[in-house]
């Protein structure tokens, strides 16, 4: 039953996916509810896991204590941290035994900030301005459509936030920040 339910949750989580991707040159504004952001990305794990090549990595969440709840699209945001999640997932490829992700979650007095970090192959220099363009990938042919975080971007922006790439010594970084300031559109 738990499984029965999980696939009927990821049916329209995909029909809401497909939704987004349709109405990228026009995207709709986040349906916002106070929601607690560690909950979603721990969702977006639990997902992630059900990948078989996500089970072979080691992935690390820290979290800072007493984050407050924000307004946001719970969906939407599922949606930017799956993507993440699955894009290091695939920096990863050829890792044996030491494949590792790290979740940071952390704010201060003006922001939420979620870090996506891997141990893989990093960001290439000439690819890094290109990353958030529209059908841009780095992924071989039928692997990738270069619009995950384009749309990513795109849901991120319509929430206030920003994100940004960033290559490590040893893989990558995404940070996605969040203002702690409600804007006049939030709603409850």
């Amino acid at each position: 039953r738990e499984t029965l339910r999980l696939i009927l949750t990821q049916i329209t989580r995909i029909t809401n996916v497909l939704r987004g991707l349709m109405d990228f040159a026009q995207p709709k504004q986040p349906q916002r509810t106070l929601a607690q952001l560690d909950q979603i990305i721990l969702k977006s794990i639990e997902l992630a896991r059900y990948d078989k090549r996500f089970k072979q990595i080691n992935v690390k969440t820290e979290f800072g204590a007493s984050l407050p709840p924000l307004p946001l699209d719970a969906d939407q945001l599922q949606q930017v941290f799956l993507n993440l999640l699955l894009n290091a997932r695939d920096a990863l490829d050829g890792r044996n035994g030491d494949a590792e992700i790290t979740v940071r979650l952390h704010s201060n007095e003006q922001d939420v900030t979620v870090e996506v970090a891997d141990n893989g192959s990093g960001i290439a220099p000439e690819h890094a301005a290109k990353l958030f363009d529209p059908f841009f990938t780095t992924k071989p042919a039928g692997k990738g459509t270069g619009l995950g975080l384009a749309v990513s971007h795109s849901i991120i922006t319509a929430h206030g936030g920003r994100i940004s790439v960033e290559s490590l010594d040893v893989g990558t970084c995404v940070t996605v920040a969040f203002p702690l300031e409600a804007d006049e559109e939030t709603e409850n």
